[in-house]
C-alpha cells in the first residue's frame, strides 16, 4: 500500500536532515580508468584504380604558321583532344573550347615548342580540362548517394549508449532533451559509421535524433517492468527482488559494472514507482532528483548521503539483506566511464 501525504512529508523532512547532517562522510572511491585503446577512423584512402591522375600525354599540333588564327586553330586541336582524354560530357568540352580561345588570343604560342615542353597556355588548358572531368565525375557521385538511413551496427551501438546514459551516475534527469542530447553529443565524437557532417543535414540528423529517442524510450520502458516484476503485488517485502539481485537485471547484457553508487540509483527509482507506478513515474523521478539538487544546495556530498539513505532504507524493506554483499569494491568499466565523463562534460551533473 502507498503511504499517506503525512508519511511522505515525514520522509521528505528525514532525507532533507540527513543530508544536512554533519557527519563526516566516508571519501568517494576513486575508480581505476585503463587507458582507452587507440582508435581508428576506418578510412583507406590508398586505393583509388581511376586514371585520371595519369599525366596528359604530350601532343604535337599541326604547325599552321606564326598567325594568330594559325594559334586559335592548334589551341582549339589541344583543347578537343583532351576532352577527349578526359571523357568530357559536350557541354563541358564547349566550355573548354572557349577556354582555349581566350588562352590563345592572349598567349604568344608557338607550335615547335610543344616537341619540347608544354607552353604556359597549354598547362592551363590541360588542368582546365582536368577540373572539368573532376567536377563531372563529382555530380555523377552526388547523383548516385543513396538517402542516408540508420544502419543496424549504427543502432546496436546507439542502444548500448542509451543503456550507458540510463545507468549513469552523472545523469541529472532520465527524460527530456538533456537526456537525448547526451546521447547525441557521444554520437558527434565516437562517430561510429556516421558520415561526416550529417549532423548539419537536418533531414539526414532527424533520423539518428528519431531512433536515439526510440532507445532510450525501450531503455525506460525496460527498466520500468523489472522494478515492477521485483515487488509482486501477493509477495511479501522479505520475497521482492533485493537489491543487488535488481541491479544485476539493469546492467545484463550491457558494457556497465554494477557499483554501489548505481544500487542507490535504482532504490530510488523503486521509491518513486512505488508512490508513482503510472505514465508519470519518470518525470517524478526527475523531479526528485531535482529536489534533492535543491535540498542540498547542490552540494556533490550532501546528495551523497541522501542516496545513502535511500540505498539502506531499501535493503530494510525489500528482500534479505543477508543474502547478499554489495559491491563495494567494484571498478568502473572504461566504457562507462567515457560515457560518465561525456555527461559531465555537458555540465549536467547530480
Amino acid at each position: 500500500m502507498a503511504p499517506s501525504r503525512e508519511e511522505i512529508d515525514l520522509y521528505d523532512a528525514k532525507m532533507a536532515a540527513a543530508m544536512d547532517a554533519e557527519s563526516p562522510v566516508a571519501p568517494t572511491r576513486k575508480r581505476r580508468r585503463s587507458d582507452l585503446p587507440p582508435s581508428s577512423d576506418g578510412f583507406d584512402d590508398s586505393s583509388d584504380n581511376d586514371n585520371d591522375n595519369d599525366e596528359l600525354p604530350t601532343v604535337i599540333l599541326p604547325s599552321g604558321g606564326a598567325s594568330s588564327g594559325s594559334s586559335d586553330g592548334n589551341m582549339l586541336v589541344l583543347a578537343k583532344h583532351c576532352a577527349t582524354h578526359k571523357r568530357l560530357k559536350p557541354s563541358q568540352t564547349t566550355e573548354l573550347e572557349a577556354f582555349a580561345g581566350v588562352i590563345s588570343s592572349s598567349v604568344p604560342f608557338t607550335p615547335a615548342k610543344l616537341l619540347t615542353q608544354d607552353s604556359l597556355a597549354t598547362r592551363q588548358i590541360k588542368l582546365y580540362a582536368i577540373s572539368l572531368g573532376i567536377e563531372g565525375k563529382l555530380s555523377s557521385i552526388v547523383a548516385a548517394t543513396p538517402e542516408f538511413s540508420v544502419s543496424p551496427s549504427l543502432d546496436k551501438n546507439i542502444r548500448q549508449l542509451a543503456y550507458g546514459i540510463m545507468t549513469s551516475v552523472k545523469i541529472s534527469s532520465y527524460k527530456g532533451n538533456i537526456t537525448t542530447a547526451h546521447l547525441l553529443n557521444i554520437l558527434k565524437t565516437q562517430r561510429f559509421d556516421l558520415p561526416l557532417g550529417i549532423e548539419f543535414i537536418a533531414s539526414d540528423w532527424g533520423r539518428v535524433k528519431t531512433r536515439s529517442e526510440y532507445q532510450l524510450t525501450q531503455c525506460r520502458a525496460t527498466f520500468k517492468k523489472f522494478l515492477k516484476a521485483s515487488m509482486p503485488s501477493k509477495a511479501s517485502p522479505a520475497e521482492h527482488t533485493n537489491i543487488f539481485a535488481l541491479g544485476q537485471r539493469f546492467v545484463k547484457d550491457t558494457q556497465t559494472v554494477l557499483t554501489v553508487e548505481l544500487c542507490a540509483r535504482i532504490a530510488l527509482m523503486r521509491q518513486r514507482f512505488i508512490l508513482f507506478p503510472g505514465d508519470d513515474f519518470w518525470d517524478e523521478l526527475d523531479k526528485r532528483l531535482v529536489w534533492m539538487r535543491k535540498q542540498a544546495n547542490h552540494d556533490p556530498a550532501k546528495i551523497a548521503k541522501g542516496f545513502k539513505l535511500v540505498l539502506a532504507e531499501d535493503r530494510e524493506k525489500h528482500g534479505n539483506s543477508a543474502d547478499y554483499q554489495l559491491p563495494e569494491d567494484a571498478i568502473v568499466d572504461t566504457w562507462q566511464l567515457s560515457v560518465d565523463d561525456s555527461i559531465a562534460a555537458d555540465s549536467v551533473t547530480v
